[in-house]
């Protein structure tokens, strides 16, 4: 199975490249930069031992009451290093990288560019660093099969103001930045910050003809009603024309492209309903769940989810926190489900129709090739 798992061709959809700076780019990024870590650290391997966790595995009897404001805390902190557009492309280089030797084909992936204005960096240097990576691996490998086609979504920090979500906005758009990204995103805690709070940067968005998703993270207050409002009213009227082959079609007048997370429609059959009717597809991230809440309370809702048909991909979210790169999710959740061969295959399919890459031939491609690696195991 784990071989089957490596020789499938995958895409990624919740990732944060902020997630993946791992303990040697952070360093390099530190001594380079002049910025003391914490407690003065400057060994990789006391780095490694005192601010990166060593496994993320759920503990019984644990209290993750407070696991989403600690994480971030340490998510923040780190990026503190991050200075010059070296710093950006050699962190995205490195995801590129770990994505090529996995098999990962195609990856959207999050950037949060208020994270770093805020400290006084340009979005201007985030920018050249994110784009000088991805046009180093077109130049590498553009054209060979382990290429990995990479696509940005800048996300907006729900827990900064909606006019600071503006402010990156125009940034952007002043910045002939547009046409660099494929979408954009709401992340950060949800506690108090509905989706609603950033009306007016998402409909602007559409209106640019930008796709638009927004996290519903787990278990969080309001959770529900988030993620009924993401379906169905994110973003205002949405244009319907477009390709449908291949493509998830969203099926509401409003609402998303896209849910990332959105784990807790299966707590009632009404939102379930909803969410299948919408035909939005959900970015899950089960291994990161399963550590604060427990996997029994995951699996089973990721298996309602699955038995409803709302179509679902697997993702690693803060991979260099949470211990698990994409390849490692899938073996892990196949191993706490039980999946079969097709089964993990069809997570691949859905995510290939949830991509927002308009190049219906690279599509067809994907999905014939996890056609013929599921053939060739199956013998």
């Amino acid at each position: 199975m784990d071989c089957f798992i490596h020789a499938l061709p995958k895409c990624e959809h919740h990732v944060h490249l902020e997630g993946t700076l791992s303990p040697a780019h952070r360093l390099l990024c530190a001594q380079r930069n002049n910025i003391a870590l914490p407690n003065n650290i400057s060994s990789l391997s006391v780095l490694e031992k005192e601010l990166y966790p060593a496994d993320y595995d759920y503990e019984e009897g644990q209290d993750g009451s407070d696991y989403l404001r600690e994480f971030l805390a340490n998510y923040y902190g780190a990026m503190e290093v991050l200075i010059t557009p070296e710093d950006f492309r050699g962190m995205a280089a490195e995801y590129i990288e770990r994505a090529r030797k996995m098999n990962v084909r195609y990856a959207e992936v999050f950037f949060d560019p208020q994270a770093h204005t805020s400290r006084g960096v340009p979005l201007e240097t985030v920018m050249q660093g994110l784009l000088q990576a991805r046009e180093d691996e077109k130049k590498l490998h553009e054209g060979k099969p382990d290429y990995v086609r990479i696509e940005y979504i800048l996300c907006f920090l729900r827990d900064m103001s909606a006019d600071s979500a503006i402010e990156t906005w125009k940034a952007a758009v002043n910045g002939g930045y547009l046409k660099d990204i494929i979408g954009v995103g709401l992340d950060s805690d949800e506690d108090g910050h509905p989706p609603q709070k950033f009306d007016e940067v998402f409909e602007a968005a559409r209106k640019a003809g930008l796709k638009i998703t927004a996290h519903c993270d787990v278990d969080q207050p309001g959770c529900h009603a988030n993620i009924a409002y993401v379906a169905t009213k994110l973003g205002g009227p949405r244009n319907h024309d477009g390709p449908t082959e291949l493509f998830l079609t969203p099926k509401y007048d409003a609402g998303a492209d896209r849910i990332d997370h959105g784990l807790n429609c299966a707590d009632n059959p009404e939102l379930l309903e909803l969410i299948k009717k919408s035909n939005l597809g959900l970015t899950l991230c089960p291994m990161g769940y399963s550590k604060h809440l427990g996997p029994e309370s995951v699996f089973r809702k990721l298996e309602l989810i699955k038995q409803t048909g709302i179509p679902f991909c697997l993702n690693s979210d803060d991979p260099a926190y949470m211990c698990r790169y994409k390849e490692k999710v899938v073996i892990d959740v196949q191993g706490k489900t039980g999946w079969t061969m097709e089964e993990i295959a069809a997570c691949e399919i859905n995510a290939i129709h949830m991509s927002w890459t308009k190049d219906l031939e690279f599509k067809k491609d994907f999905v014939a090739e996890v056609e013929r690696v599921l053939k060739e195991f199956s013998k």
